[in-house]
């Protein structure tokens, strides 16, 4: 673990030094704009890195919140998010430097590594974020989706799902966030409800007024819940008792079986793989397997779209997954394909189709750019 935090504190030193040593060193700047960049520039490196250390440091720290965490987290977010904006936009001007350098190196170096430009990359950062709060502002889109199967029995034809999931209660997310969310959620009617965890990212007790809100979610024929990651990190007992208090079916490695319209419906729910590290029940999708029943039409709940490639030939029809928020802002939801095999929407595995809803809210910085908060709506179809 040492060697893990000292390899993170070295690549943000280096990342650091890459930053300020391109934005300064070809700028024609003044010995007082030049420390102000490099200043401005630190000082977000500062408040970012000090956050994994407050963690790393402080084992207590997720158990007992202070007054000032928020803020504080707030601002290591939106740090973070500016930085990976400059960061892409300094090895952007970079690449392009490179390129133009064998035909106009007078523009590179009089236009491309101005000091105007430094003013630019600057900027850009701060419009991207406004940018990217406002389409959170917009609360979430409704994503209409007919799933089709060869095998789905007739009385589960037309039977709509509803899928939530990567909500992240949590300071940073409005109260009316999530109750403009259950307002959409009731006016869809759905059948059934699914939400496919990193619903809670804090401790429940501090979110009393969102589980009031969750709990006046309707579906016919109820509300199923498995946890991600982030619910592990802040007590997850806690977090599972919080949902059971309000009429969530919570699954952990467990398969509830309905009867619908003359029909087999059964719904799986797997426990994350953060489970190990928490000394929580693990996965266990064995026992799953064991439960299903031959005639059943049958739904696997997973947080992690990856355990796909480990399900697709258990039996399962259709997996409902999340956990990647799509990438969630520019530029990880080009790069998230390089970190998530399957990174949002529908695909087809073996006998198995999968769906990956790219997040119903946002971790960290209160912001999407190349996204959008995503509530699905996923109708059952005959073939």
């Amino acid at each position: 673990m040492a060697a893990f935090k000292a390899i993170i504190v070295g690549l943000f030193f280096a990342i650091f030094i890459y930053i300020t040593h391109q934005l300064v060193r070809h700028a024609d700047l003044s010995i007082g704009q030049a420390l102000f960049v490099v200043g401005f520039v630190a000082t977000l490196f500062a408040i970012v890195i000090s956050m994994p250390l407050f963690f790393w440091s402080r084992s207590e720290a997720r158990s007992t919140p202070k007054p000032w965490h928020d803020p504080y987290f707030s601002a290591a977010h939106f740090s973070m998010a500016y930085m990976s904006f400059l960061l892409s936009f300094v090895i952007l001007r970079d690449l392009v430097g490179f390129i133009l350098n064998f035909t106009q190196p007078e523009f590179v170096g009089t236009q491309l590594y101005s000091a105007q430009a430094t003013g630019i990359l600057l900027v850009v950062p701060f419009i991207l974020l406004l940018l990217g709060t406002l389409v959170v502002r917009l609360g979430a889109k409704v994503i209409k989706l007919n799933v089709q199967f060869d095998k789905l029995p007739s009385g589960l034809n037309n039977l709509r799902i509803v899928h939530v999931t990567d909500l992240h209660l949590a300071a940073g997310l409005p109260v009316n966030f999530v109750r403009n969310l259950v307002s959409k959620i009731n006016q869809l009617d759905a059948d059934i409800v699914v939400f496919t965890g990193d619903i809670l990212d804090d401790h429940a007790i501090r979110h009393l007024p969102e589980f009031d809100l969750l709990k006046t979610v309707r579906a016919k024929h109820g509300c199923y819940f498995v946890a991600g990651n982030h619910e592990y990190y802040w007590n997850i007992d806690e977090g599972l008792a919080a949902f059971r208090s309000i009429g969530y079916h919570v699954l952990v490695n467990q398969t509830e079986t309905l009867e619908i319209n003359g029909a087999t419906l059964q719904i799986s729910g797997i426990a994350d793989p953060a489970a190990r590290q928490f000394g929580k029940e693990p996965a266990d999708l064995e026992k799953l397997v064991s439960e299903q029943k031959p005639e059943a039409f049958k739904i696997f709940l997973a947080h992690q779209p990856a355990i796909a490639d480990k399900a697709c030939d258990k039996g399962f029809d259709l997996q409902l997954s999340g956990h990647t928020h799509g990438g969630q802002f520019f530029p990880w939801n080009f790069l998230i394909v390089f970190f998530q095999r399957y990174p949002k929407g529908l695909y087809r595995i073996k006998n198995m189709q999968l769906y990956v809803n790219q997040g119903t809210g946002y971790w960290g910085p209160s912001l999407r750019l190349g996204t959008f908060c995503e509530l699905t709506e996923i109708t059952l179809k005959k073939a």
